[in-house]
This record gives structure tokens, sequence and C-alpha cells, in this order.
């Protein structure tokens, strides 16, 4: 009698090989770190970004790791409407987007305890221009180029798979912060996440989203002494930030076999940073 045999290999579960997978933002930091995970275990790894330097550097990185990666670079800004339709006309095969590609504009500092004018005046600095701005490139590119790429994912022969790039950010409120565009724009992506993965279900695509904590990038630099990165240990309940491996895991995981029953879900990886902590600074 036949037997329906599970493959509980690695390959089997977390294996990637063959995958095209799509990072904007795949220059720098968490995009890179999933691309370097994705290329060096036999995706076919397209890398977006508004500066082709970066991009050439990445790819670099990349084959200095997996020389015979196969590794696309496309530079596009992914808040043009215009280059977004440009970018998904140049695809023929997507089966993982990764939307990762975000701005961050700090304001003026306040905190709870920043007396009423003060206070008042430093978040009526905070310019219409930064707001736009900010949410452009990290909720209104989401939406765009998941929506311009929805044929080829809803083509992908184990099914579609988008993976949306948050923040923690998106669910603390610590009043310390002075940057509410940011933060509010990752609110939005937690929403617009379940809201697609509602939309796209009879598609056979999965959408998630991914709250990184502190991990090395543009926006948290390590040799910065005042940085959360850097004061990471006393910040984060595992007492460390996030590393390279672990923003590759976690992506690998949604995108391979092992995630597949995981849909419309926001994943936390801020080693414990997200339980509602509150200020600790």
């Amino acid at each position: 009698m036949a037997t329906n045999k599970k493959d509980f290999s690695l390959v089997g579960l977390f294996g990637v090989k063959g995958l095209d997978v799509v990072i904007t933002g795949a220059g720098t930091g968490i995009g890179l770190y999933m691309a370097k995970g994705f290329a060096v275990n036999g995706a076919i790894t397209h890398i977006i970004g508004r500066r082709q330097a970066k991009l050439e550097e990445a790819k670099t990185t990349i084959l200095e790791l997996k020389p015979d990666a196969e590794v696309i670079i496309h530079v596009a800004d992914i808040s043009s409407r215009d280059e977004v339709t440009k970018l998904a006309s140049s695809l023929s095969k997507v089966d993982v987007l990764i939307n990762c590609a975000g701005i961050v504009i700090p304001d003026t500092s306040s905190t709870h305890l920043t007396p009423l004018p003060e206070l008042q005046k430093a978040l009526l600095s905070s310019p219409a221009s930064t707001w736009s701005e900010t949410f452009s490139v990290n909720v209104e590119s989401v939406y765009f180029l998941s929506v311009s790429l929805l044929h080829l994912l809803a083509a992908a022969p184990s099914g579609g798979r988008i993976i949306n790039i948050s923040s923690i950010g998106g669910t603390m409120s610590d009043p310390n912060t002075h940057q509410p565009a940011y933060q509010a724009s990752k609110a939005a992506v937690n929403h617009l996440t379940r809201l697609l993965a509602s939309k796209f279900r009879e598609h056979g695509i999965r959408v998630n989203a991914i709250s990184p904590g502190y991990f090395p990038s543009q926006m948290q630099d390590p040799n910065n002494p005042k940085s959360m990165l850097a004061r990471s240990k006393d910040l984060v309940p595992i007492k460390r930030g996030g590393e390279e491996e672990d923003a590759a895991g976690t992506a690998i995981w949604l995108a391979s076999k092992a995630g597949s029953y995981v849909d419309g879900q926001i994943i936390p990886l801020s080693g414990g940073r997200d339980w509602g902590l509150g200020s600790l600074y």
C-alpha cells in the first residue's frame, strides 16, 4: 500500500533553492542580511535599492560568501509609482517578495517629562514632508509593489509569499523616542500586512511581517554609545542586539515550507524587547 512520506529534512523544511526572492532595501542592513541568507542557500536573489554602488557592494559581499550565487541587481526608487511599475514589468517570476526598504527621519527630542510649551514646540517642529516621505517609502511602496507583483506571486508553484519588514516601534509606545512618523508608519505596515493577507489568501499568497528590534543598520549605529543597539544589553531581555543570522533565519523560515502554515502574522524579532516594557532609558 502506498504511503504518504513526509520530508522532514532541513532541505525539505527550510529549503529555498531555486526560489526567486525579491528584496527591497537590500543594499544595507536587514535587507542585506536576508539577501545573504537566501543567496547562500541557493535562491535566485533580486536585490533592489536606489543606489547602484551600494547594490554592487552588497553583491560583492554575497559572492564572497558563495561565488556561484545568483544575485540580480535592480536599481529603483520604490517610492515612485512609475519605477515600481517598471520594476514589476522587468520581472517574470517571483516566489517571495520581501518589502524591507524603509526610512526614519527623527524629530526634535522630547519625552513625557518635557514641559508643555517645549513639548508642543518639539512635536509641531515635525514638517509635513517628514510624514509624507516616511509613509511614501514605508507604507505606500509596500502596498503598490505587492499589488504590482500579484500576478507573479499567484503563479508561484508553491504559493507566493510576501514578507513585510515592520519594527517594534509599530507596537511599543516609549515616550522617550522622537520619531512619531516612523512609528506610525510601522503600525500601518502591521495592519496592511493583515489586510493584504485577507485579500490575497484565495490566490495562494501568504502575507506576514517581521518586526525587528535593534539590528546593525543605517538606523542603528553600534559605534554610537547612545544608540539603542549599543545599549541593547540593558534594553533587551536576552541581553544583546540582533545579528545577521537572526534576520536571515526568520525570513527563510517564513519563505520555506517550514513556515507554510503562518499567515497574516506579525513576528516579533526583538529578543523580547516588544513585551511592552515601556521606557528602560
